[in-house]
């Protein structure tokens, strides 16, 4: 009788743990007055952030944006190479670094570590950004880590949902900047992927610096 009343807390505790590990964001705005030609017209690189942290209602638009859930069959914003849906993102703040669940619109907390600065790496200047988006892409989904093609479909997904973020991040009055720099061994282990998820692209988000 006790082992049973024990593993039932246990598994209470253990349930009650991983609702507390996923965040669910806010159902994303998308009625977003600047038009994709305002978007592609304003965009720009920005290092600078101010200290203003990204709410969760704008962050659910951007990461919707950048690979979000835009039909009922489950295809999303941003294309993969025979739909492999190879692409994660994960958002590094300095609470940690939580993986977006596309389907749930939510967000599944990897680490409580702040990795800001091994994603800014040696340009120290946007370690102040207030988030970090950084894009994955699955080998498996293709021929393997080691295999060419799949390191070359990778990128190419990963290049997609990386415009995604930078016009919507315009649109919505956020700075960014694609880049490769950042210290893909400790990040790896940080963020707990596997030999075949390959770190492709970060972006730094906030809002600009006048």
């Amino acid at each position: 009788m006790k082992k049973t009343i024990l593993l039932a807390l246990t598994l209470i505790m253990g349930f009650s743990a991983m609702a507390q590990d996923v965040t669910q964001l806010p159902e994303p705005n998308k009625d977003v007055p600047t038009t994709l030609f305002q978007a592609l017209q304003n965009r720009h690189s920005v290092r600078s952030f101010t200290a203003q942290e990204v709410s969760l209602e704008t962050l659910s638009q951007l990461l919707w944006a950048a690979t979000g859930v835009n039909r009922p069959d489950g295809r999303m914003t941003a294309p993969t190479a025979i739909n492999a849906q190879d692409i994660s993102v994960y958002v590094a703040s300095k609470s940690g670094v939580s993986l977006y669940l596309p389907k749930e619109n939510a967000l599944k907390l990897i680490t409580r570590d702040d990795v800001r600065k091994e994603v800014a790496a040696r340009q120290v200047g946007v370690a102040d950004a207030p988030l970090f988006l950084i894009i994955v892409s699955d080998a498996s989904k293709f021929g393997g880590a080691n295999d060419e093609n799949a390191k070359i479909f990778g990128r190419e997904d990963a290049a997609i949902v990386s415009q995604n973020i930078n016009l919507a991040a315009t649109a919505l009055g956020l700075g960014t900047v694609t880049r490769h720099i950042m210290n893909r061994e400790a990040l790896h282990k940080a963020l707990k992927l596997t030999a075949e998820q390959l770190i492709i692209i970060n972006h730094p988000i906030g809002y600009p610096k006048k």
